[in-house]
């Protein structure tokens, strides 16, 4: 079909993927018939797009065209996103957050969330994770690279970049004018404060409960760390 069009969003973590997901939800976008958080699952495991090579990726998207599937969300690496921007049927949308807001807002949530085990920003950022390391947008758009002409080469390919903190409104240019149910914030969700106390973690229930947001020490330096990122973000505001 002419008019068929796949939404390929690169979610970044913490950097309002959620609600861009939902707001896609919300107008009736068609996603993956079993997805986690938008990313497509087949067999009980999220489908490894980041690691597919040209063929595999061009036979993934057809496989979304005949399921009419039209949203797809790409979490956990980086794509060949020369072959999606090389293909008319999908228009291509990410979204960045001030990165060093972006890590502190990721350790808190993890933190709260008891999804790691680090006791500091320097274990958390030693764990090895994708989303946790320094330079995290270089590596995501550079596909695992520190290489930030490429991760900009490649930024260039994409229909739309938002800025969250500046141009959400952008998501009205895919037709989104329905609203999403949800900002996926931090603080202020019961079911978390809940399991924090079930699972007897009071002082951290009594600073998720204050909004106590841990602030990275001065000895990590998080800006110099994160030179690249910072670079990359600032060279896309408006």
């Amino acid at each position: 079909m002419a008019d068929y069009r796949l939404v390929w969003f690169q979610h970044l973590h913490k950097a309002a993927g959620t609600y861009i997901i939902r707001r896609a939800m919300a107008n009736g976008e068609r996603f993956w018939p079993t997805h986690e958080n938008g990313n497509p699952v087949k067999n009980g495991a999220v489908i490894p797009l980041w690691k597919f090579n040209s063929s595999e990726l061009k036979s993934f998207i057809d496989e979304c065209e005949a399921k009419s599937v039209t949203f797809v969300a790409c979490e956990w690496g980086g794509p060949d996103f020369e072959v999606l921007a090389g293909d008319d049927r999908v228009t291509m949308l990410t979204c960045l957050r001030h990165p060093t807001k972006r890590l502190i807002s990721n350790y808190n949530y993890d933190h709260y969330w008891m999804w790691t085990k680090a006791k500091s920003y320097t274990e958390y950022l030693g764990e090895g994770h994708l989303h946790s390391s320094p330079e995290y947008y270089t590596r995501i758009f550079a596909r695992d690279s520190l290489d930030i002409d490429q991760a900009k080469k490649n930024l260039a390919l994409f229909d739309h970049v938002i800025i969250a903190e500046e141009n959400m409104d952008t998501l009205e240019e895919l037709g989104w004018s329905e609203e999403s149910d949800t900002t996926h914030p931090t603080f202020g969700d019961k079911k978390r404060a809940a399991i924090l106390f079930v699972k007897l973690r009071w002082i951290r229930l009594f600073n998720y409960l204050k909004k106590k947001k841990f602030q990275p020490p001065e000895e990590i330096k998080i800006d110099e760390i994160n030179k690249n990122d910072l670079e990359l973000y600032e060279s896309l505001r408006r």
